[in-house]
């Protein structure tokens, strides 16, 4: 089953605005996106309301400090594109069929693709914890070197000090470096698998 790739659970204003527009983008017609005009009309019309309702707080979470409003939403509109891609399946496919005649962005987007969804292919993330979800599953929430904030699922043990784990709270304000993969979570909520990054070894900076 094809499903978005978030969860109800400890979201950020990033997480919200991503799950409506995904929510938005696969109420669609797929066979309507048949060039890049409708594809963009797409993404007009299922991302920019959301942006615009939560362009302060996308601007506090992203680290984004430019005046210049135009400048910033065009800034924020890049990064939810990007996460979109990423973590909205149907908008991947669609990106693909209409960026197939382009090799470059074909192959740019598919890299990005199979990076996200090898279940076993980790990736990496620096920054400070800002907070600690203790509640099942543990959450960690990070803010990144671009002041990005994300959250990463901690399930399996891993490698750290004992007082960490008796306690996690005491991680809060610590510069960490994070091994993640995504990984798909039953999330009885809403009754379906999400995919989420699931933590698998962190070091102190």
């Amino acid at each position: 089953m094809v499903t978005s790739c978030f969860t109800v659970m400890a979201q950020t204003t990033m997480d919200k605005t991503l799950e409506t527009a995904c929510d938005c983008i696969n109420k669609k017609n797929s066979e309507d996106v048949v060039d890049y005009d409708s594809y963009l009309a797409l993404v007009i019309e299922c991302a920019s309301p959301v942006i615009l309702k939560n362009q302060e707080e996308l601007k506090d979470e992203l680290n984004i400090t430019t005046r210049d409003e135009m400048a910033a939403i065009e800034e924020i509109g890049g990064k939810v594109g990007e996460r979109l891609v990423l973590e909205c399946p149907k908008f991947m496919e669609l990106t693909l069929k209409v960026l197939g005649e382009d090799e470059e962005m074909m192959d740019m987007a598919l890299d990005e693709y199979s990076d996200t969804e090898a279940e076993n292919d980790e990736m990496t993330e620096a920054g400070t914890v800002v907070t600690i979800n203790k509640a099942f599953p543990c959450q960690i929430t990070l803010k990144n070197q671009e002041g990005e904030t994300l959250n990463f699922i901690w399930t399996d043990p891993i490698d750290i000090d004992d007082q960490f784990v008796s306690n996690p709270d005491n991680l809060k304000g610590r510069k960490v470096n994070i091994v993640y993969f995504y990984g798909e979570l039953y999330d009885a909520q809403s009754g379906e698998y999400v995919s989420r990054k699931i933590l698998t070894e962190l070091t102190l900076q």
